[in-house]
């Protein structure tokens, strides 16, 4: 079930939804939603990047917070210019971890 929440805007963000509200010419509320599950997956594969090039998660786990394929985060490692490190223990983990 879906749930409301309340969101204020700067008046900058207010003209932008409108000039995309018209452009779309749907609801605006469908429109926020759309913007605001864009935003999230964004910002997941932004978080799952960053603990990636931290070490903090092997590329199978951040992929999985990214909520992407392994190879699509591969891809994504790509596009960001960052190296795919690679251990023997991060094979080892990844299996114990299936």
């Amino acid at each position: 079930m879906a749930e409301s929440v309340s969101v204020r805007l700067d008046k900058d963000s207010m003209k932008q939804l409108n000039q995309l509200n018209k452009y779309d010419k749907g609801q605006k509320s469908s429109l926020l939603r759309e913007v605001v599950e864009l935003g999230i997956k964004d910002k997941r594969l932004e978080i799952a990047l960053e603990k990636f090039r931290k070490n903090e998660a092997t590329a199978f786990k951040a992929a999985e917070i990214a909520g992407v394929s392994l190879s699509e985060f591969l891809d994504a490692l790509k596009q960001n210019n960052l190296t795919f490190h690679y251990s023997i223990e991060d094979l080892r983990e990844e299996f114990e971890d299936l």
